[in-house]
């Protein structure tokens, strides 16, 4: 292997890499033994049933992947009937170009993103940004990739090779400069939750005068103090 997607380099030369950052064999470490250990929770819920799905899932797949010309097809014309118009694109510089053109048709600076590999194969958002045209990745591990200036280290999960601690720091150093600008007069989370002494529950974080749909969500409501922790039933005394 010689080259790959995006310019990076052979596997080989880049796995030599990966395998010499210690905080990169701890990131997935920890996340692949959590990811196989929840999946194979739900394996076991399903018995004997998930050899069969599993190999039904697998034929399914090979037999659309030798058909794909005969799926596209029928999508294609499914998309027609609904009103809607495919476009065709024999290489990432074309598909880009299409991509580029119908936005600025609209006269928009600005698009929103779903979470797309494809996309990111073929660089559409560099293609984007040299047209002046600003994308917004929905997806949170595709955000938080694209806040760190970062590339996908996964097809599944983007941004796997990350700890918490340092998509925090993305987060800190990025987010203020992104989406919506923060409003006069609109709720802001402080920075520590500091338990007001009134509060006698000792199972929660309380702030005097907020109450919270979860602990990331506050919203201000004078006069109470509301408890946010999963294990309280209501507010404090």
């Amino acid at each position: 292997m010689s080259a790959t997607f995006l310019g990076l380099p052979p596997f080989p030369e880049a796995a030599r890499s990966a395998v010499g950052d210690s905080r990169t064999r701890h990131n997935l470490h920890k996340a692949t033994h959590t990811i196989r250990g929840k999946r194979d929770a739900v394996v076991g819920e399903l018995g004997e049933d998930w050899q069969r799905l599993r190999a039904e899932g697998e034929r399914i797949k090979t037999h659309t992947l030798r058909h794909l010309d005969h799926h596209l097809e029928r999508l294609e014309e499914a998309v027609h009937r609904a009103g809607g118009t495919v476009h065709w694109a024999a290489d990432a510089a074309e598909a880009n170009e299409i991509v580029t053109r119908l936005v600025r048709r609209t006269g928009e600076t600005e698009v929103v993103k779903v979470k797309s590999m494809a996309t990111q194969e073929i660089e559409l958002n560099g293609a984007l940004e040299a047209a002046g045209i600003t994308a917004y990745e929905t997806d949170l591990a595709e955000l938080i990739v694209q806040l760190g200036d970062d590339l996908p280290s996964h097809i599944l999960v983007p941004a796997i090779h990350l700890a918490r601690s340092q998509i925090r720091e993305i987060f800190l150093d990025r987010m203020a400069e992104w989406g919506c600008p923060h409003r006069p007069g609109s709720p802001t989370i402080p920075a520590r939750w500091p338990r007001p002494p009134a509060c006698t529950c000792g199972s929660c974080s309380c702030a005097p005068g907020w109450r919270s749909r979860g602990p990331t969500s506050p919203w201000p409501t004078p006069g109470r103090s509301w408890c946010w922790s999963p294990r309280a039933t209501g507010g404090c005394a």
